[in-house]
């Protein structure tokens, strides 16, 4: 190993009968030694360099008092190295070998308060000492000093040159270190707040397998040690520092002798949690749950089948149940209808959390279900999801992680085979229940012939695309005697809920539905017909046809048991389309090989311990690079957290952990005014400092597509804060209760603006421009295409399919190029 000159590095060596030691050579002496071959190491503790910032390399300016060296060199500092145990003094000038980057974070907020005690020392029994205690008294004025530079008084000098282990063992074995008056025991509580509270501290103790979690603890532990132990000339010193970031270099090295010697029990267990980082057999990530012999039975069937309502019936049967839900809109639903029961059931979901006293049941969303909690019966609702390319996740943990004696899953046959996989591996018992759907689906073979005039009460037309749903209300409102409700997925939950109910309602105009995709989970709908505006959509990336399995989901909202509706149909608005919805509804649902898998935060830091100088988002895309997988998993696409986290970047003073949170928040990170306050967000909470929500109200209703847009956005970000009050401290989130009273006006603003929209949709674009004003006759977008149908007269102008207007776009351009 190379031998010279280094800065904040460890020395991992072990000897016959003793634990490994890391003793910390400082920015401000030399170390080095021969390599002695006859060692036998006992405990194997990996030193590893880290850091969760991309550095720089710093050059520091060197002074020592060796007498075999010049009294000034430059040196190269580097973070961790390896250094040779040597009963030889010899010094070699080696910086060529200094390659390594420095970490200048040290000192970055961590979030956490350590507990005060008492102060050691007995005033009177010290005032006793004046005469002998003159002499160490210190100066104030060490608080000046520059926290990048240790201090450079002869005074100081030998105390910053000694060896970590020996000062270790010294303070080991003290018999009881000096009495000390409040004002010092005062000075020395602020060092070792400052050393609990740096990001540098907190991020190189997982070289030794100190987490993040523990890392207060241990700290606390330490300062207790240190105070009750430290000699006056070493309290001088540290006082002399004061809290910067060249106390906590200084005493780090002694940390770690600490840790290395009290918690070998809990670097071990945090070790062990390195192997998780690899995420193959994610079952053994949960021993609890496979202690347990769990049943697992299987509400296997399509829409309209009855399966959730038979595991509800057991869920509310239960005495201490769980229900997991897709969405916020249908965990809500669930809430409501239980407690209505007489069950009582609390609501936990990542923007609302309602405690009903006495209640032994919760209704969640499925993100936020806790595998710590024991139950008796759990349901996990739609999951199929599993094989969602970004949340599915979430489905897997819960189907993987729940500690309870029955777990009632509901979805398609699609999955199915992959469940059984799984509890193979598990060792649970699986039950499975097959269900036919209670009202046939029928297909209409007579379609719309593209005109919406054709519209009946009780139709749901289904768009993919905000400018097409807009585009649909509006034709139909405008040529017909029919008003429409609006179900879209930007907007709230409660929006959503509150169009439903307008719809159901028989007794008010509102008689056809248009709505997305976001139609087909979470609501109860009266729907007599489903028609497809179109059967493609864009995907973020091009224009593609709509999956099978998503046309079967939607079209089988028709009908439904209770409806008000015999049968269930469904059709297109274009003939063309006609032929796709038959095979869709015909094809048996596509065999899942595959479910989605996600690493959490302590298989991150984990991670991040091996590679050094990288940034969150950079973290991520080389933990997915490299994570290993079995087949029956994949890692879901984390697009929308990389785009967040590198817009956190530029936000100092976030651990690793904060990030991971923030990366993390319900936010379209398509939406620069949303992406805005996240970032306002963050750097609040970085500086410590109460996180306003700084945004006014509105003051009434949408009057164009562009003032719609801004409640939509203005919803998000209040939701965001919310969910974001759930992550993190009360107390960095204050406001909860005013964001909470402005997301319901909101919500209720948005209901009353759909109400009288009667405008033409406007991209997001152009509505963060302000392009709020349109010249009457213009059209929508330069994208807008006018096909005019000719019925008893009436002229109108209809939406035609994105599938259509792409071949249409790419049939011009081959022209041109022609």
């Amino acid at each position: 190993m190379a031998k010279g000159p280094a800065s904040s590095l460890f020395w991992v060596y072990s000897r016959k009968r003793s634990v490994s030691r890391l003793p910390a050579l400082l920015l401000n002496h030399y170390y080095v030694g021969k390599p002695e071959r006859s060692l036998a190491p006992t405990y194997d503790v990996p030193v590893r360099p880290f850091s969760t910032r991309l550095v720089n390399p710093v050059i520091l300016t060197y002074f020592t008092s060796n007498s075999k060296l010049s009294s000034w060199k430059v040196l190269f500092p580097k973070l961790f190295s390896s250094l040779d145990d040597s009963e030889n003094d010899d010094l070699k000038d080696n910086t060529a070998d200094s390659d390594f980057e420095y970490d200048a974070d040290a000192g970055k907020p961590f979030d956490f308060e350590l507990q005060n005690d008492d102060y050691v020392g007995v005033s009177a029994l010290y005032e006793a000492e004046d005469d002998a205690n003159d002499a160490c008294k210190f100066k104030k004025s060490g608080y000046d000093i520059d926290a990048d530079e240790l201090p450079k008084s002869e005074k100081y000098a030998q105390m910053a040159s000694r060896d970590p282990v020996d000062l270790y063992r010294e303070l080991r074995n003290a018999k009881g270190g000096p009495n000390i008056d409040k004002e010092y025991w005062e000075t020395m509580q602020e060092v070792f707040h400052y050393f609990a509270s740096s990001g540098w501290a907190s991020n190189q103790a997982l070289a030794i397998y100190i987490g993040l979690s523990f890392f207060p603890i241990a700290v606390h532990k330490f300062r207790d040690f240190f105070i009750m132990a430290c000699p006056f000339d070493l309290a001088n010193y540290i006082v002399s520092l004061g809290p910067s970031d060249a106390a906590v270099k200084f005493l780090f090295p002694i940390f770690v002798e600490y840790c290395l010697e009290k918690f070998p029990d809990e670097i071990k267990k945090f070790q062990t949690m390195y192997e998780s980082a690899d995420l193959r057999r994610p079952h053994t990530w949960f021993p609890f749950a496979r202690a347990m012999k769990r049943k697992i039975i299987y509400h296997c069937g399509p829409t309209n089948s009855g399966k959730t309502y038979n595991a509800l019936q057991r869920f509310m049967g239960a005495n201490k149940g769980i229900y997991c839900s897709p969405l916020r809109l249908l965990a809500v639903e669930v809430f409501d209808k239980v407690n209505a029961m007489g069950v009582y059931c609390s609501l936990l979901t990542g923007q609302e959390k309602k405690h009903v006293p006495f209640s032994s049941h919760v209704a969640c969303t499925v993100e936020m279900v806790s595998t710590n909690e024991l139950y008796d019966v759990a349901v996990i609702d739609e999951i199929q999801m599993m094989a969602d390319a970004y949340r599915g996740h979430a489905w897997t943990r819960a189907l993987l992680g729940l500690k309870a004696d029955e777990i009632h899953i509901c979805g398609d046959p699609s999955v199915l085979n992959i469940v059984r996989k799984i509890c193979q591996e598990t060792g649970d018992e699986l039950h499975e229940q097959h269900y036919e759907r209670f009202k046939p689906l029928v297909v209409e073979a007579k379609t719309l012939l593209g005109d919406l005039q054709n519209i009946r009460s009780g139709d749901c037309v289904v768009a993919f695309s905000r400018r097409e749903i807009f585009e649909v209300k509006l034709a139909i409102e405008k040529h017909t005697k029919h008003r429409c409700c609006v179900i879209y997925g930007s907007l709230p939950p409660e929006t959503r809920r509150q169009q439903a109910s307008l719809f159901n309602d028989q007794n008010n105009e509102y008689d056809v539905l248009v709505a997305s995709d976001a139609v087909g989970m979470g609501l109860n709908l009266n729907i007599r017909r489903v028609v497809f505006n179109s059967l493609s959509k864009y995907n973020g990336d091009k224009i593609v046809p709509v999956p099978a399995s998503q046309v079967k989901q939607i079209a089988g909202r028709a009908g439904r048991r209770g409806c008000i509706y015999p049968d269930g149909l469904t059709t297109t608005l274009h003939v063309d389309d006609l032929d796709y919805l038959i095979d869709c509804l015909k094809q048996p649902f596509d065999e899942v090989k595959r479910v989605g898998l996600f690493p959490c935060c302590e298989q991150i830091e984990l991670f991040a311990g091996k590679i050094p100088n990288l940034t969150f988002c950079q973290l991520l895309e080389k933990f997915g690079e490299s994570c290993r997988l079995d087949q029956s998993y994949f890692m879901c696409r984390y697009d929308h957290i990389k785009k967040i986290a590198n817009m956190l970047d530029k936000v100092p003073g976030l651990s690793l952990k904060d990030r991971f949170n923030f990366s993390f928040a319900p936010v379209n990170v398509r939406d620069p005014k949303a992406m805005y306050h996240l970032l306002r967000f963050a750097t609040a909470y970085s500086q410590n400092a109460p996180v306003n929500i700084a945004m006014g109200m509105p003051k009434g209703c949408a009057r164009n597509d562009a003032e719609l847009i801004d409640l939509e956005t203005r919803h998000q970000v209040l939701s965001a804060y919310l969910w974001l009050s759930n992550q993190f401290n009360e107390d960095n989130f204050p406001y909860v209760k005013k964001v909470e009273a402005m997301a319901n006006d909101i919500a209720k603003l948005l209901g009353q603006s759909l109400a009288k929209a009667n405008w033409k949709p406007e991209s997001r674009g152009n509505a963060a421009k302000g392009n709020t004003t349109k010249k009457e006759g213009q059209p929508a977008s330069n994208n807008a295409v006018k096909l005019k149908t000719e019925k008893n007269g009436c002229v109108y102008a209809r939406p035609q399919s994105l599938f259509k207007l792409f071949n249409k776009k790419q049939h011009e351009k081959s022209l041109q190029l022609e």
